[in-house]
């Protein structure tokens, strides 16, 4: 039988395969099922997600109100059994406990920063690590807002392509130009984006630097303000190794359903049937749009 890797010799997939078969065996790891289907408007796909249960996470937040820790950070500590390995000095590679995609992967600043602080070059430079190995969607929800469930600073990363697509939902139309903020035509809720030359992610200081220079190029064409450390326009951000797409919002929700950076690439998440019919009757872009 071949030798089984040691963390230091493991590649960043083999991490998070046997860190993801160790929390899943000690029930630090608490996936939740979806059932899932595709719809397309006007020639746009879109994948439409339904929890099956959310019990165990509903239940997990009762058990801290019970407790009265209202503010609890699940990022500091943060939970061993879900640690996949440092990312330099500042930032460290976490399994995402209530996944519903598998491998989801969380990057967090080591000290707390503020999930409302502008991304910086470190922090861009950490998530360029995981990309350079893992070819994934990485995302950032900007603020409540957007989205973010919690207050500590983390970027995340789903590896694609994201099933049942090659790729994913909005891959046929997000065409956009190299290094020149541009608009998806089909797209029709407010945002902008840029395409990445070839072999940006081959070095994870020049692709981070990069990375630093479209975020600030799409900030300033959607007007997202800042006070100098915090954004004070709430925003979603997303993230391949072809582009970056950013989009800013308004409210949270379209009639109580929360969407997050990834609804604005087609993959929409709700609780239950009913919120799913209310959705489509109303249409899946139209709701994107109501929410920018």
């Amino acid at each position: 039988m071949a030798d089984i890797p040691s963390p230091q010799q493991a590649s960043l997939h083999q991490d998070v395969e046997r860190v993801t078969q160790c929390a899943l065996k000690s029930g630090a790891l608490q996936s939740i099922d979806t059932r899932f289907e595709q719809i397309s408007e006007n020639n746009v796909s879109f994948l439409l997600r339904t929890l099956d249960n959310l019990k165990r996470k509903d239940d997990a937040a009762k058990r801290l109100k019970k407790a009265g820790d209202t503010h609890h950070n699940p990022f500091l500590p943060y939970e061993e059994a879900l640690y996949v390995r440092d990312l330099g000095e500042h930032h460290v590679c976490l399994l995402n406990k209530f996944n519903v995609v598998e491998h989801h992967l969380l990057v967090v600043t080591r000290k707390f920063e503020s999930q409302q602080n502008l991304i910086n070059q470190r922090d861009f430079e950490a998530l360029a690590k995981v990309m350079q190995e893992i070819d994934g969607l990485a995302f950032y929800n900007g603020g409540k807002i957007a989205g973010a469930s919690q207050p500590h600073k983390h970027l995340q990363l789903i590896p694609l392509p994201m099933t049942p697509f090659e790729d994913l939902p909005f891959s046929d139309v997000i065409e956009l130009d190299v290094d020149q903020p541009g608009q998806c035509e089909a797209l029709e809720f407010r945002h902008a984006g840029i395409t990445f030359p070839d072999g940006s992610f081959h070095d994870p200081e020049l692709a981070a630097e990069r990375l630093t220079q479209a975020y600030n190029q799409l900030r300033e064409t959607l007007d997202i303000e800042d006070d100098g450390q915090q954004a004070t326009t709430p925003y979603n951000l997303l993230i391949t190794r072809k582009w970056m797409l950013m989009v800013p919002r308004s409210i949270e929700d379209f009639e109580g359903i929360s969407f997050n950076s990834l609804a604005f690439v087609g993959a929409l998440l709700v609780r239950n049937e009913e919120q799913a019919e209310r959705l489509k009757e109303f249409g899946l872009m139209k709701a994107l749009k109501s929410v920018c």
